[in-house]
């Protein structure tokens, strides 16, 4: 027969055991360059999943000391709440954290590039497009991939840029020998810049070999499947927004010929497979991620930034 206890109880050991499943896979989610040095939210967190497992044994046990006690089954359930309740809050915090953080570290990307006609709003365009690109991309990449730490490389790609001459940044011409190795440098400087800060270990292969091509020769010679699956996506992300946003050097493309030249250099520059998936994004996603660079980077353009 079943009673108003057994389903209290029944109902509270699935929250339980849906609480443990939710927490295993928000941290899989949110175990990001933020989150790792977050001592308190890491000790908040793990203090969580240890009281859901003591929770599941006393559950059981209680329930069979007391199996048809109504008192006993609200209590239980009411405690099954709770531990959601709490595990819900702390990812929320934690979410909240990044939310602005991320606003914080686009501000300060956009105020670096701002006035410089070959960077203003590119690594934010890069950001944008490398968002967007995660959706499109098949659910076994995306398992192998941290959706928030290929945001945080895709937007620190061209941080390095901070040590190159800006005569070199903004010249016009094209570069000579030496100039182009030391432009060539930036992922390295980039990582270096962002090496005392511990948990970006993280995502620094993924920056440093961003420039690398799949027939091998790129900046390290790294090729094929040698190259990390996430500075693969950015490249793709990276070498479009190169296409079609201006520069003191080229006009900008439109989206079709953009397209036409990523699939030119599938194979070869590019990861074949990756550019079909970023190919087959609706034209209007990926023309708004340029749209909403120019609204932001719009606001700094009267602080003449560079100049």
């Amino acid at each position: 027969m079943i009673t108003a206890t057994s389903i209290l109880t029944v109902s509270g050991l699935i929250i339980l055991l849906t609480t443990l499943v939710y927490c295993v896979a928000m941290i899989r989610r949110h175990w990001d360059v933020l989150i790792k040095d977050r001592s308190f939210l890491i000790t908040e967190i793990s203090i969580e999943i240890v009281l859901l497992l003591f929770l599941l044994v006393a559950y059981y046990q209680v329930y069979k000391l007391w199996p048809g006690n109504l008192w006993v089954g609200l209590a239980l359930f009411s405690a099954s709440v709770l531990a959601f309740y709490e595990a819900f809050m702390a990812f929320t915090k934690a979410r909240r954290i990044k939310e602005r953080a991320m606003e914080l570290l686009e501000t300060l990307i956009c105020v670096m590039e701002a006035g410089d006609p070959n960077l203003d709003g590119h690594s934010l365009h890069v950001h944008n497009l490398v968002s967007v690109f995660y959706d499109y991309l098949p659910p076994i990449y995306q398992q192998k991939l941290n959706y928030e730490n290929l945001r945080y490389a895709s937007l620190f790609l061209d941080m390095g840029k901070l040590g190159i001459p800006r005569s070199i940044l903004t010249k016009s011409g094209k570069l000579t020998k030496d100039e182009m190795e030391l432009m060539r440098r930036h992922p390295e400087i980039c990582v270096n810049i962002l090496g005392p800060v511990g948990s970006f270990s993280m995502i620094s292969d993924w920056i440093l070999y961003h420039h690398e091509r799949v027939d091998g020769k790129g900046y390290h010679g790294l090729k094929g499947d040698e190259i990390p699956l996430a500075s693969r996506v950015i490249a793709i992300a990276d070498t479009y927004s190169a296409l079609t946003m201006d520069r003191t050097y080229k006009a900008s493309l439109p989206y079709d010929e953009a397209i036409i030249e990523l699939r030119q250099t599938a194979g070869t520059q590019l990861d074949a497979e990756l550019v079909g998936y970023f190919c087959e994004i609706p034209k209007h996603r990926i023309e708004e991620c340029l749209i909403s660079v120019r609204q932001i980077t719009a606001r700094y353009q009267d602080e003449h930034f560079g100049e």
